[in-house]
């Protein structure tokens, strides 16, 4: 079977085209198009159509149906230069956040008579911890994305990984409440607080990941998009709860934090739609 560089170099010889026109055409190098025609590279889908566009000939017969779904796959998830400066701001803003609040944690360790007083904790115990743990995962899913974006070099399967930190963070800081109220045997977590604040966010993980990793739209994007919705909805009313009782400096860190994770919560259902709009276009004869 004839693999992709060999049919582009088949057409493009039979038209009389050199390699050199072709890379004028693309605005890429010779040495890019004769890297694809030896097979030691492959464009990416976009370029690929181009190709296609250029020789006259259909996409599909010059990819089939599987290498049009690895080509997918493998190209970044927002290709586009708009779309891929878009994802790279609000990933710059998101690490921006938490590294704000990283700091803040640190501080919070070298004086934390001042940064902790008047808040419930009084001091550094367990949940402070965990929430400063979280604080950090969330920082370095937002630092992983802006580079791989910065490089447009974000796939799909790299995107799930990153969004579902968040949920990830959330059920494990729910299990150290748990884990501290059991060693101090001041409270009970009822069933409603498991679902809310630990298998929910578990389940979304899981369906992010999934949503990401398959490659037939087996989780819709609608899902996603109500997931997306449902998150902000939650965090703005824990917004508004603590705020009608958060210090001064609480009401920072908590609007700060708000902030960072409504801005995950919106880039995801921007990728979500992204990457569904990807699969339909890509799978819809597999």
């Amino acid at each position: 079977m004839m693999e992709f560089g060999e049919k582009v170099k088949k057409i493009r010889e039979e038209k009389g085209m050199t390699q050199q026109t072709m890379a004028e055409h693309l605005y890429v190098t010779r040495q890019a198009v004769s890297r694809w025609e030896c097979g030691a590279r492959y464009p990416d889908l976009l370029t690929a159509k181009k190709i296609s566009k250029i020789l006259d000939v259909s996409l599909d017969e010059l990819l089939s149906g599987e290498e049009i779904k690895e080509k997918v796959e493998q190209e970044p998830l927002l290709a586009k230069p708009v779309e891929n400066i878009f994802q790279t701001v609000l990933y710059a803003a998101v690490a921006m956040i938490y590294l704000l609040l990283c700091v803040f944690s640190l501080y919070s360790y070298l004086r934390p008579n001042e940064t902790l007083a008047g808040t419930p904790a009084e001091k550094i115990n367990i949940i402070e911890i965990s929430s400063d743990i979280s604080r950090i995962a969330y920082f370095m899913a937002a630092v992983l994305g802006l580079i791989l974006s910065v490089k447009n070099r974000l796939t799909a399967k790299v995107t799930g990984y990153i969004m579902s930190v968040p949920y990830l963070a959330a059920s494990f800081s729910f299990l150290v409440t748990y884990i501290d109220m059991q060693m101090k045997k001041n409270g009970h977590l009822g069933f409603t607080g498991w679902l809310a604040d630990f298998i929910i966010p578990l389940i979304f993980a899981v369906m992010i990941l999934l949503f990401f990793e398959w490659k037939e739209r087996r989780i819709p994007f609608e899902i996603v998009l109500l997931l997306c919705i449902l998150t902000i909805g939650y965090l703005a009313y824990g917004y508004k709860n603590r705020f009608l009782r958060s210090t001064d400096l609480g009401f920072v860190v908590t609007t700060v934090g708000m902030a960072g994770r409504t801005g995950m919560a919106a880039l995801l259902g921007y990728q979500a739609y992204v990457w569904d709009k990807k699969k339909r276009t890509a799978y819809k004869k597999i």
